[in-house]
């Protein structure tokens, strides 16, 4: 007897949908990262007259990879996918300007450090062919309860405001 495959497509494991899904599919993952294949005429939301994807849409490649990575361990503890947060990114450096609508991006990405809540660190990169065009190290959470860690943040921004 067979078992069924952990996910079929991207949507499986991310929330996003277009126009706002970047990633076209996942070309292999293990269990401390994974690999994305990116199409960047995918992304004309945000390209320029010429069809060119600004660099620092990398980002958000980056961070739907990391996504769909935790979909993937979601699934493999038999858990729904769920929200996670992008808290901040680190030495984003691009080789290019922009991505060419027609260039197939491969995103790499390695979680490098997990704390008990959730806090995770990612080493990315992305790839045409095997020239590296940007990489970042990437801080999200995963937490435990979305609502909470939103009503916390809007409690504290209001809290500043009342200070101004």
């Amino acid at each position: 007897m067979s078992t069924p495959p952990l996910f079929t497509s991207i949507e499986d494991l991310i929330l996003h949908r277009p126009p706002m899904l970047l990633l076209e599919s996942v070309a292999e993952w293990n269990e401390t990262g994974l690999s994305a294949v990116v199409n960047p005429a995918a992304s004309h939301l945000f390209a320029d007259p010429d069809g060119a994807i600004p660099a620092w849409v990398g980002i958000e490649y980056m961070a739907q990879a990391i996504s769909a990575y935790s979909g993937i361990q979601a699934k493999l503890r038999s858990e729904s996918i769920s929200v996670g947060l992008l808290l901040g990114t680190r030495k984003y450096t691009a080789q290019v300007a922009s991505f060419a609508p027609k260039q197939k991006l491969l995103v790499r990405v390695r979680e490098l450090l997990r704390d008990e809540t959730n806090l995770v660190l990612f080493a990315c990169q992305i790839y045409t062919n095997e020239t590296l065009l940007a990489s970042a190290e990437i801080k999200a959470i995963e937490p435990d309860d979305v609502h909470a860690v939103v009503a916390e943040f809007k409690k504290t921004r209001e809290s500043m405001e009342d200070l101004t």
